[in-house]
């Protein structure tokens, strides 16, 4: 018998080479998406998006304390997608003039994000005093608490509101919560999907949701109204919200936009089975996938 002329080492050089066929040339490079804090909304959308799009194997979660750390990944090619608030790039391009926010494009419209703003309740002291704050507009000379990209929501607030508190930044959000529990801050504000998990696990007895009253035509182009509902927390509480995109960079290398094109089609295709299969979150029942007021990766 005739003994094949290519031995492992032949063989392995060929691979390499990229002679061993269509099947082996045709691998996908890996790329990172930021997607947020570990069991947030952004985190499990993108494991739902996963098991649905089986062919999006060649991505890779990092986990990232919000938008304000996941743009700076994306920009600064670490990442090459970004899970994101629309207020977060606005406020890149608009107020902190970054030319690179141009190059920014979306490549899935997702939901609406809601504020919430969780205070601790209000108490009574001496001579029947009350302490704390019942809604966004008693803030004022107050201190408020946010990370991510929540701290851009809170000042962008601030600044079109007129009402005029201080931000404290903090790296995460267990440090956050730790503040506003302990005292150091009046408030913590915070962006993300609801129903959120963390924000169930809060004691209502100790903390209570608070109402954004804001004149509509004060925010208008950067919020849209909304209701927070948590049946523990009492009636539906007014608040506001905020586009979520996901996003790119504006790549031209042939394999990149077929690989970004293709997740694209997928999720578009799929959008019912994310609304409808069970485990999915519940914040793709608001994706319509429809235009959301950032160019689009075409």
């Amino acid at each position: 018998m005739k003994r094949s002329i290519l031995n492992p080492l032949a063989l392995s050089s060929a691979v390499l080479l990229g002679l061993g066929g269509p099947a082996l040339a045709q691998t996908s490079s890996v790329l990172n998406v930021a997607t947020g804090s570990k069991g947030g909304t952004y985190a499990t959308m993108y494991k739902n998006l996963g098991d649905i799009c089986t062919s999006a194997s060649w991505l890779r979660e990092r986990q990232t304390s919000g938008s304000v750390e996941s743009v700076d990944l994306l920009l600064s090619n670490q990442v090459s997608l970004a899970f994101v608030q629309l207020d977060v790039l606005k406020a890149r391009d608009q107020i902190d003039g970054d030319p690179r926010a141009k190059e920014i494009r979306t490549l899935l419209p997702l939901h609406q994000e809601e504020v919430h703003l969780i205070a601790r309740k209000p108490t009574k002291g001496f001579l029947g005093r009350v302490s704390g704050v019942t809604k966004f507009s008693e803030l004022a000379r107050k201190k408020v608490g946010a990370w991510g990209g929540s701290v851009v929501t809170a000042n962008v607030l601030r600044a079109k509101s007129g009402v005029n508190f201080e931000v404290s930044a903090y790296p995460t959000r267990d440090a956050a919560l730790a503040a506003l529990g302990n005292g150091q801050v009046d408030a913590v504000l915070a962006v993300v999907g609801q129903p959120a998990d963390w924000v169930k696990a809060l004691n209502p007895q100790q903390y209570n949701l608070l109402p954004l009253d804001i004149s509509p035509d004060k925010v208008g182009g950067f919020y849209q109204k909304a209701k927070l509902i948590y049946p523990d927390f009492g009636a539906a509480v007014d608040t506001y919200s905020v586009q979520s995109l996901l996003v790119t960079r504006n790549f031209k290398t042939p394999e990149k936009r077929q690989q970004l094109l293709k997740y694209q089609a997928c999720a578009r295709a799929k959008l019912t089975s994310l609304q409808e299969d069970e485990g999915m979150h519940p914040k793709w029942n608001d994706v319509t996938f429809k235009a959301a007021g950032w160019p689009d990766y075409k």
